[in-house]
């Protein structure tokens, strides 16, 4: 139940992180812009989730904390850069 939260979590962290690249334009000097900014997204939220949670469900979830939804939130950042670039650039 709490890994289910922790992937939908990072599933919508991911479409923020996209829109907010192409909001403030993070590829324009170049995309490793963009990747660094969502990567330290990512890295914080942990972070944040992991003061936040309590020790024994830290210890509940081990590694969970750190990987799961890692690639999703990878995949929802890139798919959502690359539509909001096709809605908001064309137009």
């Amino acid at each position: 139940m709490l890994e289910d939260k922790l992937y939908w979590g990072r599933f919508l962290g991911g479409i923020v992180m996209g829109f907010l690249t192409e909001f403030f334009k993070l590829y324009k000097p170049t995309i490793f812009l963009g990747i660094f900014v969502a990567a330290l997204a990512y890295v914080i939220s942990t972070i944040i989730l992991r003061m936040a949670m309590p020790l024994n469900v830290r210890e509940k979830l081990g590694k969970k904390l750190y990987i799961s939804g890692a690639g999703t939130y990878a995949v929802t950042w890139l798919v959502t850069l690359i539509i909001c670039f096709n809605v908001f650039e064309a137009a």
